[in-house]
């Protein structure tokens, strides 16, 4: 699928509104000549706005160098992703698009809701080598709802979209001209939301408070954090489905956030409805996990391979290491999708959204966030500290390993634990935070040096059993090994700064 980055800025002027001379902005050398294009769109969403309520945008436009359906998600830079498909026929949306609408949908069918037709006047902005860098369009817009009650609308806006890159740096200038001229910020981030004229109601995740302080309730605090990383989550689903770089970690870290945090707040939230929750995500981690791990791999059994000598390097190694790590990512990707295909999950997405909404339910949960909430995270701090102490104590070989795995998923949950903490406690949660998270990370390439002398075993087996040397496969090994105990004599260090009891002051209140 193609899918474009917009970053645009739109404006809304008046009938008798003259565009600025943009050959004196900033950047801007050469104006070229106006263009004109009529565009029709339906616009698709459910009846209770499922899409525009969390600022996605389905549409089927004709007319235009792009003209087909479009699929406008936004991203975390303010901007939007806009993904397109051919026309097709007007009833039958991609199920590509559908696909990655599906986590907002949850059931809940399409339907047209609104067609907008534009007269569009464009002028493009170009470099000094004649390169364009911003498109200025000056939008006729005649729009019409479709449904029990019919709105009919017309207005005029202007709208400046980057081109490429360097098209970004010129859109301050060229707004700050139309600024001057008398243009004044649109009154809707898109067409359809101005067409609609209703009030389309609360998102999927409500955010918290955009401040908060130890005087208020422990579920204030608990819901802000879980909201945010709620959000995360929806938003990186779609990316997931379109296999974007890193879209599998960012997802699977927020599922691991939420799990930590309804684990290490438990007495916050009703057992029942937490024990179902935190099954949920560790399930989206599970699942998130094997494609996640098989390219981790592959990237580091790549790159070793290729700092290797090549004198060093006996018999197909690095054809036997991509035949099989791709093909276990491939195999659990697909595995990964059939799973956010399934009603088990988009379930699972209903019972999480509820959760986050009624978090405060118990008595605890109504106290000050101050008194109530330290307590739980000086329980994870100690837990931590408990699992240190196991590992180090623990003798070689796979008892240790298991022991210092255990330790990182106890500095993880304290990481999180501490992040919540910052809007209360500020620098000091924030400095739990940095050191946990540094722990976190030390102990992360440890046990990467445990799974990969496992993975470099199986290869040496599988090398021999097929009359292949597996030399290769032991001198990885032999490095990784090493690695490890490197690591564990950098952590001894990391642990003597992170346990320093002035960092846990706050915690004692």
């Amino acid at each position: 699928m193609a899918v474009t980055h917009e970053v645009e800025r739109k404006f809304a002027v008046d009938e008798m509104f003259a565009l600025p001379a943009f050959d004196r902005v900033r950047g801007v050398a050469s104006v070229a000549e106006p263009d004109e294009r009529h565009l029709d769109a339906v616009y698709y969403d459910t009846d209770d706005l499922r899409l525009a309520r969390n600022s996605l945008t389905l549409r089927r436009r004709e007319g235009g160098a792009d003209e087909g359906w479009h699929l406008k998600i936004p991203t975390a830079d303010g901007a939007r992703d806009e993904i397109g498909r051919p026309l097709g026929e007007p009833s039958q949306i991609p199920p590509e698009l559908l696909d990655l609408v599906a986590v907002r949908l949850r059931g809940a069918a399409l339907r047209p809701v609104a067609s907008i037709t534009t007269v569009r006047r464009t002028r493009r902005l170009r470099d000094a080598a004649g390169h364009d860098l911003v498109e200025v369009a000056d939008d006729q817009v005649n729009a019409r709802t479709m449904g029990e009650r019919t709105i009919v609308s017309r207005w005029r806006e202007v709208e400046l979209e980057a081109l490429v890159p360097a098209g970004v740096d010129v859109l301050p200038a060229a707004s700050k001209a139309l600024h001057r001229a008398g243009a004044r910020p649109a009154p809707s981030p898109s067409k359809l939301r101005r067409a609609l004229a209703v009030e389309l109601g609360a998102p999927d995740v409500q955010p918290g408070p955009a401040r908060l302080a130890a005087s208020d309730t422990a579920a204030q605090v608990v819901h802000a954090y879980l909201a945010e990383h709620t959000a995360a989550l929806l938003d990186r689903d779609p990316a997931v489905r379109v296999d974007a770089p890193e879209a599998v970690h960012d997802m699977r870290v927020a599922a691991r956030r939420l799990r930590s945090t309804v684990q290490t707040f438990r007495p916050l939230f009703d057992a029942e409805r937490a024990a179902e929750i935190e099954a949920g995500l560790r399930e989206i981690g599970e699942v998130l996990g094997r494609p996640r791990d098989a390219e981790v791999q592959l990237a580091r059994f790549t790159g070793e391979l290729a700092g290797q000598p090549v004198e060093l390097l006996l018999g197909p190694v690095a054809a036997r290491v991509q035949e099989s790590l791709l093909g276990e990512r491939l195999r659990s990707r697909e595995e990964a999708l059939a799973y956010l295909r399934g009603e088990r999950y988009l379930g699972f997405i209903e019972a999480l959204l509820a959760f986050v909404a009624d978090v405060g339910q118990t008595e605890r949960a109504r106290r000050p966030a101050g008194t109530a909430l330290p307590k739980l995270v000086a329980k994870a701090d100690r837990k931590l500290t408990r699992r240190v102490a196991r590992a180090r104590r623990a003798p070689a070989g796979s008892e240790r390993d298991l022991a210092y795995h255990g330790a990182r998923k106890a500095a993880k949950r304290l990481r999180y634990a501490s992040e919540l903490m910052v809007p209360v406690h500020g620098r000091d949660a924030a400095a739990l935070a940095t050191a946990a998270k540094r722990i976190q990370n030390e102990l992360g390439e440890h046990q990467d040096c445990v799974v990969a002398q496992t993975r470099l075993r199986a290869f040496a087996v599988a090398a021999n059993l097929a009359g292949e040397s597996s030399f290769t496969y032991g001198l990885l090994a032999g490095d990784e090994r090493a690695r490890a105990a490197a690591t564990r004599a950098t952590f001894d260090a990391t642990w003597a700064r992170a346990s320093r009891p002035r960092l846990r002051r706050w915690l004692r209140g």
